[in-house]
């Protein structure tokens, strides 16, 4: 496969793919995308519909983790919320009309989605007088993004069933592994990590990521969540049973991104020929 990498920090991503082996290295391509800045994600998605041309995996993988304060997005969502969930979500809808036939999205959930629900009537952790009060805390807050991820996955497979495409949309938790996602908590707590906490190598943790995204399709009727490459089941709210949770969440999101003053294609998934009203 030819791999668009996208990162916020380019230099970042050009030693990572340095690292590579040479024959592998000519098949990468680096395209700057910061997940926190609507405007990014747009520019980001516009450049790979003109350089690419068609996407046949897309693995939503970027993350932010337990901000010890509340921080914000350039459009002044939480941090972890706007990056982790809507983030992605822009893009995957930006980006839909390029995905072959039967392509794959992946989207990384974590097994944190049971540290939290989903608070429809304060999902930023805003303090504006008039708001429902909610607490910010670092790891409620991942776990609320986290959770979107999974009901994403799902609510984004119904729509394409509905649709009558052939894509599939999936979830997933990685394992617990030692990289720099912990970069945020505190440093006393890092020496533990691969003693106490961490349960996979950085190798070990990509592999349910790759799985899921080359395991052949009939394997996956759209929406699963899986670890260790095995379909698991999310939490209560992750399993999301009337789909209402789902439905309420995709429906807020799109509003948070066009109430921003950007644009999502009418139509999910477009004909080619549509491609061209979103660039």
């Amino acid at each position: 496969m030819k791999v668009v990498l996208c990162a916020r920090n380019v230099k970042a991503a050009q030693k990572a793919v340095r690292s590579l082996p040479a024959p592998v290295m000519s098949q990468v391509r680096i395209q700057k995308l910061d997940l926190s800045d609507m405007a990014s994600i747009e520019v980001a998605a516009k450049a790979i519909i003109e350089r690419e041309g068609t996407i046949d995996v897309l693995l939503n993988n970027a993350g932010v983790m337990a901000l010890p304060k509340r921080e914000a997005t350039a459009q002044g969502l939480e941090l972890q919320f706007g990056t982790n969930h809507v983030g992605h979500h822009m893009l995957t809808r930006l980006l839909l009309p390029i995905i072959t036939a039967k392509g794959r999205i992946v989207n990384v959930a974590s097994t944190a989605h049971s540290m939290s629900d989903i608070n429809f009537n304060n999902l930023n952790y805003d303090t504006t007088p008039g708001i429902e009060e909610r607490k910010y805390t670092p790891w409620g807050a991942y776990g609320q993004s986290k959770l979107s991820n999974i009901l994403f996955a799902k609510a984004l497979s119904d729509k394409l069933k509905a649709a009558g495409s052939d894509i599939k949309t999936i979830s997933l938790h990685p394992g617990v592994i030692a990289t720099n996602l912990w970069r945020n908590t505190p440093r006393w707590t890092r020496p533990l990590l691969r003693v106490f906490i961490t349960d996979k190598n950085e190798s070990q943790g990509a592999a349910t990521n790759i799985y899921c995204a080359l395991v052949t399709e009939s394997e996956f009727n759209g929406g699963e969540y899986l670890s260790d490459c095995q379909i698991t089941e999310p939490n209560e709210n992750g399993r999301d049973d009337t789909g209402r949770l789902r439905e309420n969440l995709w429906e807020a999101t799109e509003d948070i991104i066009r109430k921003n003053g950007f644009s999502l294609p009418e139509k999910l998934v477009a004909k080619p020929e549509s491609v061209a009203s979103i660039q």
